[in-house]
């Protein structure tokens, strides 16, 4: 990465459908540009529909959400990757990017209130850590 780039960032859980979708949502918004996010999973679920409701309200309706796999990403090279639970921790294969690799571990998300919990908690910790890696 360098001063012009964007800092690469692929955010990892589960089913990638409501955790590292809210963290690929809240990086974009946080970070002005300064990130691209992306979001996969080792069991892809379809996403719901209030996270693309949050995602339009957050960042515009032009955001496009998808539910990736692993091998979706095991081609393309990041700057961190961050797991957002310890289930998706486990089921990480060798990337070959993997060189800043950060562990955070949420519970899922089941009601609004809880998204709404969760999206302060990342939205907090992802502050910090682009503020600490100078993209904020």
């Amino acid at each position: 990465m360098t001063d012009t780039t964007a800092a690469k960032v692929l955010f990892i859980c589960r089913h990638n459908a409501v955790r590292s979708q809210l963290a690929e949502i809240l990086a974009t918004k946080i970070s002005h540009g300064r990130v691209s996010a992306y979001s996969a999973g080792p069991e892809p679920h379809a996403i719901p529909d209030f996270i693309h409701q949050l995602a339009s309200d957050l960042n515009g309706p032009e955001i496009a959400l998808t539910s990736n796999t692993l091998d979706d990403m095991k081609d393309q090279a990041f700057d961190m990757i961050i797991t957002l639970c310890d289930k998706s921790h486990a089921a990480l294969p060798e990337l070959a990017s993997d060189t800043q690799h950060i562990r955070w571990d949420f519970h899922h998300a089941d009601s609004w209130e809880e998204v709404r919990h969760l999206e302060m908690e990342l939205a907090d910790r992802l502050r910090l850590l682009f503020s600490t890696k100078h993209l904020i």
